[in-house]
């Protein structure tokens, strides 16, 4: 339920206008991101079919920043290390951010579609 609930609230998000960056009336904040739908693996992109469609999101700036801050401790990632990069993660590392040595948020996670899962958004 979780995850249906958070897709929801992304595409809520997304279709806001990206032009205004203020808070709108219901509360909801644009936020500056990716998405892409595919079918097999991430590492081995399909297009999306009617048996097998998954996405995943890319999403940068303040709302990265206030997903970073909220994932509590930093953890290890050997994709990063040695970069300066800190990593956070959650859901079995399915929810993966970072702050970069320059600082620059970022955050990814997906989900398939078909089972409504959460499955990570990203590879390294």
């Amino acid at each position: 339920m979780k995850t249906i609930v958070l897709l929801g609230l992304l595409f809520s998000l997304a279709s806001t206008s990206p032009a205004n960056s203020q808070e709108d009336a219901s509360g909801f904040t644009t936020l500056k991101g990716a998405y892409r739908t595919y079918s097999r693996g991430m590492g081995d992109p399909g297009a999306p079919t009617a048996a097998d469609t998954k996405i995943m999101f890319s999403i940068d700036g303040k709302a990265a920043r206030e997903m970073f801050d909220a994932l509590g401790k930093d953890v290890k990632d050997a994709c990063t290390e040695g970069s300066g990069t800190r990593v956070r993660t959650k859901d079995q590392e399915r929810l993966w951010c970072s702050r970069s040595k320059q600082g620059v948020y970022s955050c990814a996670f997906g989900f398939d579609l078909k089972s409504g899962k959460s499955i990570g958004g990203s590879l390294c």
